[in-house]
């Protein structure tokens, strides 16, 4: 019996070594079937260089639209990507970086995962794909591609390629890429105009009416301003500059197709912003442009088919003051240009007399500056100089605002008068009459200009803020300081 036991214990190890080695081809065998039909890691399923390319087409089954774009190469080597879709229209310009993408993206498929080897597209929504897209070589030989629905988390789609029972994911950028159209080519660059070109601009806003033409001035290094010449002769400040300089070189963000019936959703029925053109030899370049909407404007150029949008940081300015577009100040200049200023206010008057050599300032010792025959090169303890505020307060007068259709009362005279004398003997007189009680309005050479100014821009004395006194103030300031000066050093009285 004790030899029958000694042979019963190596049998049943030897049975149960034999159900193991089954169980584990069994179970490779299971294994191996699963990773046939779902095998994981990237697999280069199609791919070409796109310089082998002839044509990309993609059709939508659902709009049934046809994507196209040929490919050629020049006398250079170089390709050039020509978009023929159902919607391309004839001299549109489309962007040849957009389409190079599109290309070089539609040429190569490296999939996610094999899903099915068995063929069974109806389950992938690939027995009706939404897009089929057909890659034509130079060769002549064609690759069609198939895309099907989208996986259930939504960051993949299906796929397979003509011939083939193998089914595939993809990442759901393809699936993207293939839903674009024409508009989604077009070159983003929908103005490049130079200055040279340019010889008037236009903007109106319909916010507060605010309309203003303007000629375009080069000055020798080619550097472009603007003088306005309606609603009134006047210089432009930076900040309209600006403005022009973002419209004349105009980026698109994005071009967005918009039915008709959806105009007012973007602001487009009655654009708010409006600009127009003119070249030198008289054609012109109409804008229109919509309120902001969440960070953007929609807006169109006249006689072109797309409607676009911007970001609100590629065009500045738009809802600026009035007084902020146009040079605030009545009428600004520099020392060096002047060399005479004469005011008269009722019985009174000063004469006030520069000699400012080109690239010095109003306080240098080669300078010379003198109130009424007196040195007005006077300053307080700080180093600040009185003909500085004088000088500072009459060419930074500032605009309050503009009344082109005011009946102004002449009758009683100016109030105040300053005249101008530039280095070439040229006057200039500046005329301020009532407005009311706190303004006054501006003639320029007896001409109305428009504009009018507080009284403040010629009567306020500042006290010891010398950055803020009006002109005539800053005369009796200068004035006192040159009469009660020690040493050519005053010092402001201070309110007890």
């Amino acid at each position: 019996m004790k030899s029958v036991k000694n042979l019963i214990v190596p049998f049943i190890i030897l049975i149960a070594l034999i159900i193991g080695v089954v169980i584990y081809y069994v179970a490779t065998n299971i294994k191996n079937s699963q990773e046939t039909e779902t095998s994981q890691g990237y697999i280069d399923v199609v791919f070409f260089n796109y310089t082998d390319v002839a044509s990309v087409s993609v059709y939508n089954s659902e709009t049934q639209f046809t994507s196209l774009v040929k490919c050629s190469f020049g006398a250079d080597d170089s390709m050039t990507f020509d978009y023929q879709g159902d919607d391309a229209v004839e001299g549109q310009k489309y962007s040849q970086s957009k389409l190079y993408e599109y290309i070089s993206y539609l040429v190569s498929f490296t999939c996610n995962a094999k899903v099915s080897s068995a063929g069974n597209y109806a389950d992938y929504g690939l027995d009706n794909p939404r897009y089929t897209i057909s890659i034509t070589t130079i060769s002549g030989d064609v690759t069609t591609i198939y895309l099907g629905n989208k996986s259930p988390d939504g960051q993949f789609c299906y796929m397979y390629v003509a011939g083939s029972a193998d089914i595939y994911t993809i990442n759901v950028f393809k699936y993207d890429l293939a839903a674009k159209t024409g508009i989604d080519f077009l070159d983003s660059t929908a103005l490049s105009i130079d200055y040279s070109d340019l010889a008037t601009v236009h903007f109106d806003r319909k916010t507060d009416g605010l309309s203003l033409d303007a000629n375009v001035i080069l000055n020798d290094k080619g550097v472009a301003s603007f003088e306005f010449y309606k609603p009134y002769t006047h210089s432009s400040s930076g900040y309209f500059c600006t403005m022009i300089d973002s419209i004349v070189d105009l980026e698109i963000t994005e071009y967005v197709a918009i039915a008709p019936d959806e105009l007012s959703k973007y602001g487009l029925e009655e654009p708010t912003y409006h600009f127009v053109l003119t070249s030198n030899s008289g054609s012109k370049t109409e804008l229109f442009f919509s309120r902001e909407l969440s960070g953007y404007y929609y807006g169109y150029v006249a006689g072109m088919d797309n409607y676009f949008m911007i970001s609100t940081y590629q065009i500045d300015n738009l809802d600026l003051a009035e007084t902020v577009l146009i040079d605030p100040y009545v009428c600004y200049c520099y020392a060096k240009d002047i060399s005479t200023i004469n005011c008269t206010y009722g019985d009174k008057s000063f004469k006030f007399t520069l000699y400012v050599p080109d690239g010095e300032s109003i306080t240098s010792d080669k300078s010379s500056v003198e109130l009424d025959g007196r040195n007005a090169k006077i300053s307080d303890s700080t180093g600040r100089s009185f003909c500085s505020i004088l000088f500072e307060s009459i060419a930074c007068i500032k605009i309050a605002g503009s009344e082109p259709d005011a009946v102004v009362d002449t009758s009683a005279g100016p109030v105040i008068t300053l005249e101008f004398v530039d280095n070439a003997y040229t006057s200039t007189v500046y005329e301020f009459y009532t407005r009311d009680a706190d303004s006054f309005y501006v003639f320029k050479n007896g001409e109305f200009t428009s504009f009018y100014v507080y009284s403040s821009e010629i009567f306020y004395n500042g006290g010891l803020d010398t950055y803020s006194y009006g002109f005539w103030s800053a005369y009796e300031l200068l004035s006192e300081a040159i009469t009660n000066n020690a040493n050519g050093i005053y010092e402001i009285p201070t309110e007890n």
